[in-house]
């Protein structure tokens, strides 16, 4: 069983309950805060499907920070952690690993956290926009090049930038967020080809490549899914 409410930034509230584990898991590149067993993990941008272990007796509780914004509140280089599992003392420590404690544990417990976690994402959002101009660019496919001369600095600085804010590079966020359009698209009822033109895949057998490399499955079955 799984359940998610959406919060406010761009963050999401979820919980998965699934003892046998082999669950399939669609790359987002988001980070997830999670809490199972009574300990806290950091689940790491995704950048391909994974397959997902078992949630415990009491399942597993997760904050989704969206692609871009984890890593001012972790403060570290998301590639150091990308597509992992990572004990949150392993990353953070002090006052800001009691605060993510303190937002994230309740959850466990049966205690409603919402309003401290959406505290967190208006945090983890700082005061830079150059994550979401990035993505904006991402979403519509913009170049590189393009998105370098738009936002000032040189291409490696861009490179950087991207590793340490996003986890990735800007060929993966654009990868990511075609698929999150045309999965956007599948569920509102479009055909698979048509859905693949609208997203910007050369065409349906890319569109189903993609799928099976980030989401897990095929776009048929994806609809399958959502009915």
């Amino acid at each position: 069983m799984y359940s998610e409410s959406r919060l406010f930034h761009g963050a999401a509230l979820w919980r998965s309950i699934n003892n046998m584990g082999g669950t399939v898991v669609s790359a987002d590149g988001c980070v997830d805060l999670i809490v199972r067993e009574g300990r806290m993990f950091v689940a790491g941008p995704s950048t391909r499907r994974i397959l997902s272990e078992g949630d415990g007796e009491n399942g597993s509780f997760g904050f989704r920070l969206p692609p871009g914004r984890a890593g001012h509140l972790l403060n570290l280089g998301l590639n150091e952690i990308a597509d992992q599992l990572v004990p949150l003392e392993d990353l953070v420590q002090g006052a800001r690993a009691n605060l993510l404690r303190d937002a994230m544990i309740p959850l466990s417990e049966g205690f409603n956290s919402t309003i401290a976690l959406t505290s967190i994402a208006v945090g983890a959002a700082g005061a830079s926009h150059w994550p979401d101009a990035v993505r904006c660019s991402a979403a519509g496919a913009v170049s590189a090049g393009s998105v370098v001369a738009e936002l000032g600095g040189s291409e490696r600085s861009f490179r950087r930038r991207m590793l340490g804010t996003f986890g990735y590079g800007y060929a993966t966020l654009v990868r990511l967020e075609r698929a999150r359009h045309a999965q956007g698209l599948l569920r509102r009822g479009f055909p698979i080809g048509a859905a693949a033109a609208v997203a910007g895949f050369a065409d349906q057998s890319h569109l189903s490549r993609e799928f099976q490399r980030l989401v897990g499955m095929s776009p048929g079955q994806f609809v399958a899914s959502s009915a």
